[in-house]
């Protein structure tokens, strides 16, 4: 089966109705353009790009690092000194950095700690901390929490997916529930005009009295004044609904004239309801407890990272020399062969005070950390059983409902065939249509409550995001 493109879908859906019928808008095509045009949905996307930017950005900290430098002195026809020095540093994730570099010096006045071979010193090796940072250094910390970070990112943006398409969906539902009310009111308009046509007919063949008549035309005007008020609705509706409405260029939409819901959305059958395992997943899977426990990962590198800082500093570096002409190909120097050229370094304060103190307060940041997550964790799984028994509750209302509807439907049936026999009055079939127009009014509220009941369900379950990319 061929898919209409999106574009094609939403312009239809926008575009003046040239039908009698209007052109039909659905949930998903609503949710579809939302996810891809309105200004929270593409903020929301940003917030992906923006993870992998401090990601990238904590990478470099271990990109390759190459150094050159070059130093000179003549004074009073002398040639003090001419110093050449290029590098390169690679570190590693296993904090090992590798090392390697050129060095050419030359003059009169040079140290001889700086002497090099004619053709230059070529020098390579490693420089290790045994120390502080063998285990975790600052450039691991960094890319450590950029990870956290962009974990707790995409938690953000399907909170804000969440919470949108919550919005979105609740002024469809609105929208939904006001067409069927509008089309309840143009119903009940008909019937009674049907019936003050028959009635006038009546008093024209002298079987009624003009007073059937002033109160069959009452009728009339009353139901004409609620299709009004639902008319208003229905458009004030669709005129929220339309806040969620935008095109791919960023321009706000508008509902065309004729554009209509499709009511079979507002079907118990037309929705599933969610089980009680939603509770155990939203307890693994919720933004919120998405970006807490992205927190909780990062105050633990912190912790681990200033635990580092209580070691001594214990650094060892090894150069391996050889001159220079071997690059070149000239006989006898030897490539990194001709010496060696040992460092160590080592640095502790007394009596580590601060990195203590720095220490204590990561630990303690972190309980208070895995406290707010156990915390949320349980405020989530009740607010989903909330939204659970609401949602049961509102399909059981639905269903008895409908009953009641039908049972209405049955009285005024009754009357009506008692009116057409002259056992009954005009005053009680109006009774029993008001008293069944009501209750459709009741069903079609309780309906968009049910469908409401889910998606608040979902959106406290942190899913409603994700079920709706996978709706048709």
């Amino acid at each position: 089966m061929m898919r209409i493109p999106l574009t094609m879908l939403l312009s239809a859906a926008l575009a003046m109705a040239h039908a009698q019928d209007g052109t039909l808008l659905p949930r998903a095509a609503v949710v579809r353009m939302v996810l891809e045009n309105h200004p929270v949905a593409r903020q929301a996307g940003l917030r992906t790009a923006m993870g992998e930017a401090t990601e990238q950005s904590a990478r470099g900290g271990f990109d390759p690092l190459l150094t050159a430098g070059y130093n000179e002195k003549e004074y009073a026809d002398k040639d003090y000194y001419s110093l050449f020095d290029a590098g390169l540093k690679v570190p590693t994730w296993y904090g090992v950095e590798l090392l390697g570099g050129y060095e050419l010096n030359s003059g009169e006045q040079l140290d001889p700690m700086d002497l090099t071979p004619g053709d230059g010193l070529v020098k390579a090796g490693v420089s290790v901390s045994l120390g502080q940072g063998l285990f975790i250094d600052q450039r691991r910390a960094t890319l450590k929490r950029a990870l956290a970070y962009q974990r707790a990112a995409e938690g953000e943006r399907q909170q804000m997916l969440n919470t949108l398409l919550f919005l979105v969906l609740s002024d469809h539902t609105d929208w939904t529930a006001a067409y069927q009310g509008l089309q309840v009111a143009r119903e009940a308009v008909e019937l009674t005009r049907v019936r003050y046509q028959a009635v006038k007919g009546s008093f024209v063949g002298g079987d009624r009295p003009a007073i059937d008549t002033l109160e069959a035309f009452l009728q009339l005007q009353d139901r004409q004044l609620r299709m009004q008020q639902a008319e208003l609705n229905f458009r004030n509706t669709g005129l929220r609904l339309a806040n969620h409405l935008w095109d791919p260029q960023g321009r706000p939409l508008e509902l065309a004239e004729g554009t209509r819901p499709d009511t079979a959305e507002l079907s118990i059958t037309g929705i599933g309801l969610p089980s009680d395992t939603l509770v155990a997943y939203a307890q693994q899977v919720h933004p919120q407890l998405l970006q807490a426990r992205a927190r909780l990962e990062q105050l633990d590198v912190d912790r681990r990272f200033r635990a580092e800082l209580l070691k001594p500093q214990l650094d060892v570096k090894y150069m391996f020399l050889g001159d220079g002409g071997a690059a070149t190909g000239e006989q006898g120097p030897t490539l990194l062969d001709e010496g060696r050229q040992l460092g160590v370094g080592f640095r502790m304060p007394v009596p580590l005070r601060r990195e203590r103190g720095e220490l204590t307060l990561a630990k303690l940041r972190m309980t208070e950390a895995e406290l707010g997550l156990a915390r949320d964790r349980t405020v989530i799984g009740n607010r989903v059983r909330e939204r659970l028994n609401e949602a049961a509750t509102m399909r059981d209302q639905v269903e008895l409902g409908a009953s009641a509807v039908a049972n209405y439907r049955g009285l005024l049936n009754g009357e009506s065939q008692r009116f057409a026999v002259g056992e009954s009055s005009l005053f009680l079939v109006n009774v029993r249509e008001v008293s069944l127009l009501e209750e459709r009014l009741r069903q079609v509220d309780r309906e968009a409550r049910l469908v409401k009941a889910v998606f608040a369900a979902e959106q406290e379950a942190g899913v409603l995001w994700s079920n709706a990319l996978r709706a048709p």
